[in-house]
């Protein structure tokens, strides 16, 4: 049993603690003082949680106590382990203990769980003192209010006593007043009798209407005067006032008038108008101010005082006012609306001026014209240089019913050469150019005419017809004109730029666009990093030609060529007509290897050519070039020219009829 103990304790299968810390002193003593003195506190926490226990018998929850205790000593005791084990490894045992102190933990936990919500509800000593002071102050209050009990009770003695007294003096009051009511009585029969010739000469309709019955009990003499009834008749039992004098358009309003009455205080009034018809079926307007004049047995208002005056003609003449307000209201809203348009149309011919070709501006025109004519479909049709088309290069709008493409002759407006509506009153007057299936409602079709020439057409097409108004007649009018002239001035600008960058014998470029577009080549290719080659050209014994044939012969040769160059290079390429007989190619990415390919490629194919002048056949054409390439040759334009001359010079040298470019 003893040896059983002893292995449990202090068995020799393992390596004590002690040995991962090497056997430090330093080290192993922070861990025993550090874990004995967390022991010796957990082993006092539970001592005093017992004590508190036995001397609070009242404590609740004291098992929760109790489980408590034994998991802080349970803590201790593996601490305790904690140093037994630096010297013997007894780690079943430190094991089995840190086993135990697991389940009590968890079991402690699971048993406080439930008891949250009790403690939490336990007051604290804070608020069982205010529970104690709530209580004191309420004794207190109540012996005030028994107190004050007492003294209304001898307050209210003696109130009896005085009113004994006060009613016996008003007893006495009372037949004072009596004798005073039966004088005002007079007064009042005789205030009556005033008011009654006040009612009938006041120029206005005086009525008492009985809210009760929704009948008329009174009404002056004036209502013969203006409507033409009796005031028997208005005061008719057997009559509706609403539903046989009010107009249907005024009777629900003077139903909640006659509602809103009902509440009325002494002294104030409501004011209505509303139209009544006379004997004669006609309708008159009048103001009505009613007010309180007697309440019924239940305490509510049951009668009311009216007065009504005639306002017919200060109605007639507010109508008037009103409908000069409404035209005065629509032409604002038009001018706005021009204003608008106006400002619209300025923007268009701003963009369309600063547009620098005519295809940029046909772009344009679709998004610039759209807010013009919000209500309607469009399409602008340009000319074409045959003159035996048009076709559509802006369109806008849900659907176009007009052909895409069609003969100006299918135009009443480009045939007429001016304005023409199309409706479907007048079918057989539509352009042949709109479709029939479905046939619009409404067509415009604006021709576009500058500096005396038919450019286009501006055509509309409108769901309905009141959208075709004359003020959008006009303004379709002016844009046709704005864009006509725009167009105008866009073509004739693009025609002086083709004639200053253009050699007007060739169709090549000229020198001056030459020298204004290879510095800009050149700065693309270096920033790049790309290739840039220079093929200069000369046309062999050019000078011969022209002294066996003419000089007609030598345009020939050259016409013929600048054709054949246009004809033959890349869109990218740049040939110019540099002067003479000398041309000169830009070739933007194209290496030295490249260009020397095609140079060959274009020297064969200008020798091929056959250029004809007085119906003879000239002899082969030949041509001799140089090349210079960037950066291989140089990083400057000058000495890109400099070398392709030297090579081309070279080339002449050799024999002409060649490419050459220096190494």
């Amino acid at each position: 049993m003893w040896e059983w103990i002893t292995n449990i304790i202090s068995p020799n299968n393992y390596i004590p603690h002690g040995h991962c810390y090497l056997w430090q002193t330093p080290l192993i003593w922070l861990h025993v003082v550090s874990d004995m003195m967390i022991a010796a506190a957990y082993y006092s926490i539970p001592i005093m949680l017992v004590y508190f226990v036995q001397k609070r018998q009242d404590v609740p929850f004291k098992a929760i106590f109790i489980l408590f205790s034994v998991f802080i000593l349970s803590c201790g005791t593996t601490h305790v382990l904690e140093v037994w084990t630096l010297w013997y490894p007894a780690y079943w045992l430190s094991g089995v203990t840190k086993a135990f102190t697991a389940l009590v933990s968890v079991y402690t936990a699971v048993e406080l769980y439930p008891l949250i919500p009790q403690a939490l509800v336990l007051p604290s000593s804070t608020q069982l003192e205010n529970l104690n002071q709530e209580l004191a102050n309420q004794i207190q209050e109540r012996q005030f209010i028994e107190q004050e009990v007492r003294n209304l009770n001898a307050e209210l003695e003696q109130r009896v006593k005085e009113r004994t007294a006060d009613l016996e003096e008003a007893n006495i009051m009372l037949q004072i007043e009596i004798a005073e009511r039966h004088q005002a009585e007079l007064a009042l029969m005789k205030s009556k009798q005033l008011s009654e010739q006040i009612a009938q000469f006041t120029p206005n309709i005086l009525y008492i209407f009985d809210l009760k019955e929704q009948q008329t009990i009174y009404c002056n003499r004036f209502v013969s005067d203006i409507l033409g009834y009796t005031p028997d008749e208005i005061q008719n039992p057997d009559t509706n006032p609403i539903e046989d004098y009010i107009h249907p358009a005024d009777r629900e309003a003077v139903k909640q008038h006659l509602v809103r009455c009902s509440s009325l205080s002494q002294g104030n009034y409501l004011e209505i108008e509303y139209q009544i018809k006379d004997s004669h079926g006609n309708w008159h307007w009048f103001n009505a101010r009613d007010t309180f004049f007697e309440k019924g047995t239940d305490g509510k208002i049951q009668q009311i005082l009216g007065i009504a005056s005639d306002i017919t003609e200060r109605k007639k003449a507010e109508l008037k006012l009103q409908e000069i307000n409404d035209q005065f209201s629509e032409r604002l809203k038009e001018l706005e609306r021009r204003t608008q348009e106006m400002i619209r149309l300025g923007e268009m011919t701003d963009f369309l001026q600063a547009c620098l070709t005519v295809s940029e501006a046909e772009t344009a025109l679709a998004d610039l014209l759209r807010p013009l004519f919000i209500k309607s479909s469009g399409a602008v049709f340009v000319m074409k240089e045959s003159r035996n088309l048009v076709e559509a290069v802006a369109i806008w709008g849900n659907s176009i019913s007009s052909q895409m493409v069609f003969h100006p002759y299918e135009c009443w407006a480009l045939r007429r050469g001016s304005i023409h509506t199309g409706e479907k009153t007048s079918p057989n007057l539509y352009c042949k150019h709109i479709h029939q299936d479905p046939i619009p409602e409404a067509t415009l079709c604006l021709p576009m005419m500058a500096q005396g020439e038919t450019l286009g057409l501006l055509y509309l097409n409108f769901e309905f017809p009141d959208d075709l108004t004359p003020a959008k007649r006009r303004l379709a009018e002016t844009v046709s004109k704005q864009i006509a002239i725009s167009l105008a001035n866009l073509k004739l600008r693009e025609t002086l730029q083709q004639q200053s960058f253009r050699d007007s014998l060739t169709g090549l470029y000229n020198r001056r666009y030459l020298e204004a577009t290879i510095t800009r080549e050149l700065h693309q290719a270096i920033r790049n990093k790309q290739s840039l080659s220079v093929l200069m050209m000369d046309i062999d014994y050019f000078k011969s030609f022209n002294d066996t044939w003419g000089h007609d012969a030598g345009d020939a040769i050259l016409r013929a060529i600048g054709n054949f160059l246009q004809e033959n290079v890349r869109n990218s390429d740049i040939p110019c007509r540099y002067g003479g007989e000398e041309l000169v190619i830009i070739m933007p990415n194209s290496s030295l290897e490249n260009t020397k390919t095609r140079a060959e490629e274009i020297r064969q194919g200008i020798k091929q050519l056959k250029v004809h002048i007085e119906g003879k056949e000239l002899a082969s054409i030949s041509v001799s070039i140089g090349l210079a390439s960037f950066p291989y040759h140089g990083t400057t334009y000058e000495q890109l020219f400099r070398l392709a001359d030297e090579a081309l010079y070279q080339a002449k040298q050799n024999g002409r009829d060649c490419v050459l470019y220096i190494t």
